[in-house]
């Protein structure tokens, strides 16, 4: 474990590869479409509707994930932090947020 001197990250649980895996197709998923977003004009507004669609459930489905590991790992949750993936490890941080 890592951790620097304001303690601002801890290490407190693990995933395994399948649990990493998933999170981390959400996370791209997630990412891709708030880039997509972004690039939007009115010449393409039609899609407007879609990704934001899209961008909604990929969201709920991410949060659901945080929501049943810490359930089931009974991770620590502190308030001021949140929690991070380290995505090559599967490791679970602790980290204070800001």
């Amino acid at each position: 474990m890592e951790q620097n001197a304001n303690a601002s990250k801890k290490l407190i649980g693990k995933v395994t590869d399948e649990e990493r895996s998933t999170i981390k197709l959400l996370y791209e998923k997630k990412n891709g479409l708030v880039e997509l977003a972004k690039c939007l004009n009115e010449a393409n507004m039609h899609l407007y509707d879609r990704i934001t669609t899209d961008l909604g459930s990929v969201t709920i489905d991410f949060n659901n994930w945080w929501s049943e590991k810490s359930e089931k790992y009974q991770w620590e949750n502190t308030l001021g932090y949140q929690w991070e993936i380290q995505f090559e490890t599967g490791d679970i941080f602790l980290v204070r947020q800001g």
